[in-house]
């Protein structure tokens, strides 16, 4: 392995100049798809913008060789320093005790290339503060191991041969949590929340037509007047054919979306930290310290229930002012025993708590049916007058709305006991969340005047990682819960981070 001396000023590997080439073309793609948009309508326009793309491609290439030339880093006792910028020079000051993950990844461009980029999120700031896009394997996990050894952490145990496509070999006091077959692949993306997936799909379908909606409509103008009466009476035909396709759609963007996050997913539970790899075309890999954790979410579905397992989100500190990014945090398919092992890696001496309060659900009964009667009112008045089955038929819907808000409120609690807190929510969807008590930043009772004359309240939750809440809860529960919690993070002495 080359021995470089971080310590001194370096650029990034030659290759990365291909790198920036790919960024930059990547950036203006968008505009290359206006330009065909605006062009279809006047055929003369690809003639004038023929002649700006020689011109373009050549400054594209341009910029990167100097995005690349005028980029170094390195490290200076306890700090990262790096020189970048074309047009305006920029230094950069990244103090090592700042630093709060550092990840390595690779998309399929720099697998080809044999590089990885290496990301440095650090607190106080917003996105990654340094994001070094083309070193060597090696370079990368010794400028990794060289920033965590400052930090006066144990640096990450990981391979040094170039293959990052998986963790490094395993201590054996180190417990593989989950290692993802394509098998395990497979039910992962076909136990997915299809809904929530086809309505993504279909909100971001619509975005980006309405944007080019003018271009469109003149195409397409001709066709709707010619086949638009035909539309019209396929009626309940084109709706189930609607519904088909949009069933099979959903499953498949959920299946490639499984494949493309979380292929050849590999999670390692050590003494002080949890390691993720993952990705196919983007590969990355994370090392969560287990003190950063503020808390862990269990989520799980009937269908992967019925599949014996569940997922886990690893919810770590998020850096001062900065709103959650995705992470690799995210445990798709573990079985119930590696969730305990789990549990038990992360949060020392955890155990389940079995006392508690619980929310009102018929709270949870009531808001549903004033939010359903506000949604088909109008339906309900125009079908009485003209087919009172319809308006009985939407009538009839405040059954299952009613039974489904009320089994959803019955479920929602939280426990706890010395040491831990335990928030129980949803039915058909449940979720789980385990937060140590002195990892609570603060807590908060909310209530409006129609909440404080049914003496009820929300309690928010506040966490370096985020908040939740509990709603609904009986006034006097919550005070109590609040002040046993606040009493409870004042008697801890220990570090929490």
């Amino acid at each position: 392995m080359p021995e470089w001396n971080l310590h001194e000023p370096q650029r990034q590997s030659l290759v990365g100049v291909l790198v920036y080439i790919a960024r930059n073309f990547r950036i203006v793609l968008s505009l290359f798809i206006t330009v065909i948009a605006v062009g279809a309508t006047n055929p003369k326009f690809f003639l004038y913008a023929s002649f700006a793309l020689g011109p373009l491609i050549v400054f594209l290439i341009v910029l990167a060789w100097y995005q690349y030339r005028n980029f170094t880093f390195h490290v200076s006792g306890e700090e990262l320093i790096i020189h970048k910028g074309v047009f305006f020079k920029e230094r950069v000051v990244i103090p090592a005790d700042r630093i709060q993950s550092i990840q390595i990844t690779e998309n399929l461009f720099q697998r080809i290339l044999g590089v990885v980029a290496v990301k440095v999120d650090t607190a106080g700031s917003k996105g990654s503060e340094l994001s070094i896009k083309a070193l060597e394997v090696s370079r990368a996990e010794m400028l990794k191991e060289l920033l965590y050894e400052i930090k006066k952490i144990e640096p990450p145990d990981v391979s040094t041969d170039g293959d990052t496509s998986v963790l490094a070999e395993v201590k054996t006091e180190d417990k593989i949590l989950v290692h993802l077959s394509l098998k395990d692949l497979l039910k992962v993306g076909l136990t997915e929340n299809h809904l929530r997936t086809g309505i993504i799909a279909l909100a971001f379908t619509f975005g980006y037509i309405s944007q080019y909606q003018e271009y469109i409509q003149k195409y397409l103008e001709g066709y709707v007047d010619e086949y638009a009466e035909q539309v019209a009476n396929a009626g309940i035909t084109l709706a189930l054919t609607f519904i088909f396709f949009y069933i099979i759609i959903s499953v498949v963007i959920s299946l490639v979306r499984t494949l493309l996050r979380f292929y050849d997913l590999k999670a390692v539970l050590k003494s002080d930290a949890v390691e993720i790899s993952t990705g196919l075309l983007q590969r990355q890999r994370s090392r969560i310290p287990i003190n950063k954790i503020q808390f862990v979410q269990w989520e799980t579905n009937p269908l992967r229930r019925l599949a014996g397992f569940e997922s886990a989100k690893l919810k770590p500190t998020n850096p001062v002012g900065e709103v959650p990014r995705q992470q690799v945090n995210e445990i798709p398919a573990l079985k119930f025993y590696e969730s305990e092992l789990l549990a038990e890696g992360i949060f020392p001496g955890y155990e389940v708590p079995v006392s508690g309060f619980k929310a009102n659900a018929m709270a949870y009964l009531r808001i549903n049916v004033i939010l359903w009667s506000l949604l088909i009112l109008p339906g309900v008045v125009s079908s009485f007058f003209l087919l009172g089955w319809q308006a009985l038929m939407l009538l009839l819907l405040y059954l299952p709305v009613a039974f489904f808000a009320y089994q959803y409120g019955k479920r929602v609690s939280i426990l706890l006991n010395e040491t831990y807190l335990l928030m129980l929510r949803g039915w058909i969807f449940p979720k789980r969340i385990v937060i140590p008590t002195h990892k609570l930043q603060s807590i908060a009772l909310v209530q409006n005047v129609l909440l404080k004359r049914r003496g009820l309240c929300h309690l928010n939750l506040y966490t370096a990682a985020g908040s939740r809440t509990i709603s609904y809860l009986s006034e006097n529960d919550a005070i109590e819960l609040r002040n046993y919690m606040l009493y409870k993070i004042e008697k801890y002495n220990e570090p929490w981070m």
